[in-house]
């Protein structure tokens, strides 16, 4: 949470009557206890952005930028920094176009008062740190889908691949573009079809079971997996699709069981990443799939 005894606050806004409206709400939300430094133009805002600000308000129409160029400059100067936009225009298209592109807020001058500004500032800059985790522990489950040496692929209600890693592309023998919306079906052996379907129809929550199953690679010689599978639901019950991940047990098919089962139990990598099969696959799914898959993510 924001603490509000001590936040420090970027105002660049030209108009000395819309900047002293802001800094009295200001005063009245923080009780003088904050700190503020407005600047009029974005260039003399851009030479202190290396400061430690909590949080911009922005006016889009300054002397030397103007609309929303006006935030994409100062956005890509300090992506983490929380912006709230400030405008005497009511441009609802605007306004949800400049959402989407990175603002936290957008305010309409005249039509602000202090409890609006107060939480408007509270709940973008906890927004913004929510974001900036998310955006890191993305990155962290991104890095071990690709370093790991399992396959792992997402399949939507039509068995459709919409997610593969490049582990799984290359068992298979193709690139990772021939795999997407692809029937899954097409690489899975004839005979392995049905073992496969049972393991989409169990509604777990937890981590699936494992399994053996057959694919064909691109030379049609087969290759043998150990597979789990977990099945994707909405709230309702809906099914939406399904996750796995697989490691090659190919050359272990030969050997007896408890050496192949002891083989596996020493395969971390595998087990680890099943336990966090669902977090691992989040930030690969596209945007449009987010809100398809949002009730199990969540």
């Amino acid at each position: 949470m924001v603490n509000e005894k001590d936040i420090h606050i970027i105002l660049v806004e030209d108009n000395p009557g819309d900047a002293l409206i802001i800094q009295e709400m200001l005063k009245e939300i923080y009780d003088d206890k904050f700190d503020l430094h407005r600047f009029q133009r974005v260039d003399e805002g851009l030479k202190h952005l290396n400061e430690d600000f909590d949080i911009m308000l922005l006016d889009l129409n300054l002397p030397d930028s103007q609309g929303i160029e006006t935030f994409n400059t100062m956005n890509k100067n300090a992506p983490e920094l929380p912006i709230i936009i400030l405008t005497g225009l009511i441009d609802e298209d605007l306004a949800i176009n400049i959402v989407s592109e990175g603002a936290q807020d957008y305010l309409v001058k005249g039509q602000i008062d202090k409890q609006l500004l107060s939480r408007s500032i509270k709940y973008s800059i906890e927004r913004k740190r929510i974001e900036i985790d998310l955006r890191n522990s993305e990155e962290k489950y991104r890095l071990m889908v690709e370093k790991i040496e399992s396959g792992l692929f997402l399949i939507n209600s039509k068995n459709e691949i919409s997610y593969v890693n490049r582990q799984m592309a290359d068992m298979l023998g193709y690139s990772m573009d021939d795999l997407i919306n692809q029937d899954v079906f097409n690489f899975i052996q004839k005979k392995c079809k049905d073992v496969f379907k049972k393991h989409l129809k169990v509604n777990n929550r937890g981590i699936g079971q494992t399994y053996e199953i057959q694919f064909l690679n691109k030379n049609g010689s087969p290759l043998w997996v150990l597979m789990s599978t977990s099945p994707l639901h909405k709230l309702t019950g809906e099914y939406i699709g399904a996750i796995s991940i697989m490691t090659d047990i190919t050359a272990r098919k030969g050997m007896e069981k408890s050496i192949m089962d002891a083989m596996i139990e020493k395969d971390k990598d595998f087990f680890f990443i099943m336990g966090n099969m669902v977090e691992a696959v989040k930030p690969l799914i596209q945007k449009e799939y987010v809100e398809d898959f949002q009730d199990k993510f969540t």
